[in-house]
């Protein structure tokens, strides 16, 4: 009878242990999310100017179209122009727990990175594969049209908010794109992890399976990274196409990552597991070197991809949608309680607007004078500058 006790108190104490490991990401997220709320700034003029910019935001506008009145504001508070473009980067793309769970690979890079190098090599070839494959050949735009007749949906443009917005800090918005990929390879490593497969063969299984699944979910969001919206008029319903993969992927992998993880531990502890991960312990450090090889993976993604051919994907793929649909741009904006969809222009035009680089430059009128932000604070009365008072040396 005591030894029966005694396993069940060491099984006990090792689900213990291997919890206390699962939560070591969450744990060591909490100081870094504090830091960054510092990092954007908790002053009242940092707040005051966050509450402008989410108040443009809320309108439907462009920051372009304030970028003069935001730029006059943030003099006045006064705000630099790092914290500023740093404000504005968090509205527009807002940092949560699950982007500093991933953090920490920064720190452990020489544990992880060199897994993560070695995946991030068979990973970009893939990648090229995949963007031949769906933007070259044209499949992407096939598997929309056929969404598009499955569904009864029409396909427009939305102006996007974030044109004009200070990129400062740019990282914050690769940081924001992290999640998918590091938690979709934990997903991959716990559905292999049930199959009744030998160690090796299931972790050569678990890593093909993450590098297809990337390489077409880095295609994916990088060719709708742009103002395509699918509009379903039967549900009085806009759903930006750049959010489509992260609103299936986000309950699918964040639930089923709760679900498998929780069955595991409850294998191990009752002994049915017999893989190499039967111990918890083991097990939880598994998971954590899964979780932040992936996320090495993804910021490799990140600075190599999304840095140099995205681009290039998003251009391709808009023009294949304007041949085919021709799509209208518009303007969905707000005043008060009134809202307006707008039609501006067809997004074959709004492209090649942005892609034509003229030299010709209108000249600054005095209508642009009168139009342009003071510096003056407001109620501060406008002084005439002072004569420059000549010293001796300057008379000699």
């Amino acid at each position: 009878m005591y030894g029966v006790h005694k396993v069940v108190a060491e099984d006990f104490t090792s689900l213990l242990i291997a919890v206390g490991i699962l939560l070591v990401p969450i744990v060591l997220a909490l100081p870094l999310r504090f830091w960054w709320t510092l990092r954007i700034g908790n002053q009242p003029e940092h707040v005051r100017y966050r509450s402008w910019v989410r108040q443009v935001l809320d309108a439907g506008e462009p920051l372009s179209t304030r970028r003069q009145e935001l730029d006059h504001l943030a003099r006045g508070l006064p705000i630099d122009v790092m914290r500023q473009g740093r404000i504005e980067m968090d509205v527009l793309h807002p940092l949560k727990l699950p982007h500093f769970m991933l953090l920490p690979v920064l720190i452990l890079s020489p544990l992880v990175g060199l897994i993560g190098a070695i995946l991030f090599i068979l990973l970009f070839p893939l990648i090229l594969v995949a963007e031949w494959v769906l933007i070259d050949r044209g499949l992407l735009a096939k598997v929309v049209d056929i969404v598009l007749r499955l569904m009864h949906w029409g396909i427009i443009g939305i102006h996007r908010l974030d044109t004009g917005v200070r990129e400062e800090d740019a990282m914050v918005e690769h940081m924001h794109r992290l999640p998918t990929t590091a938690f979709l390879g934990l997903f991959c490593y716990l559905i292999v992890s049930y199959m009744p497969l030998p160690t090796w063969l299931g972790i050569t299984f678990t890593v093909l399976l993450f590098l297809l699944l990337t390489s077409v979910i880095v295609i994916v969001k990088a060719a709708s990274h742009g103002e395509l919206v699918f509009a379903d008029t039967s549900q009085r319903r806009l759903q930006p196409m750049e959010r489509l993969v992260d609103d299936i992927l986000a309950p699918v992998v964040g639930l089923g990552l709760l679900f498998l993880l929780s069955r595991q531990l409850f294998l191990t502890q009752i002994g049915a597991s017999n893989s190499i991960f039967s111990d918890p312990i083991w097990f939880a450090g598994i998971v954590l070197i899964v979780l932040y090889s992936a996320a090495a993976v993804a910021i490799m993604v990140e600075i190599s991809f999304f840095g140099l051919r995205s681009e290039r994907v998003r251009m391709v793929f808009q023009n294949q949608m304007v041949e085919q649909y021709d799509p209208i741009l518009y303007a969905f904006t707000r005043e008060h309680d009134r809202m307006e969809l707008n039609p501006l222009r067809t997004l074959k035009e709004h492209l090649e607007s942005n892609n034509r680089h003229t030299d010709d430059v209108e000249p600054f009128n005095f209508e642009d004078m009168l139009r342009a932000p003071s510096t003056l604070q407001e109620g501060e009365d406008a002084v005439p500058p002072k004569a420059p008072e000549l010293n001796s040396t300057s008379d000699n």
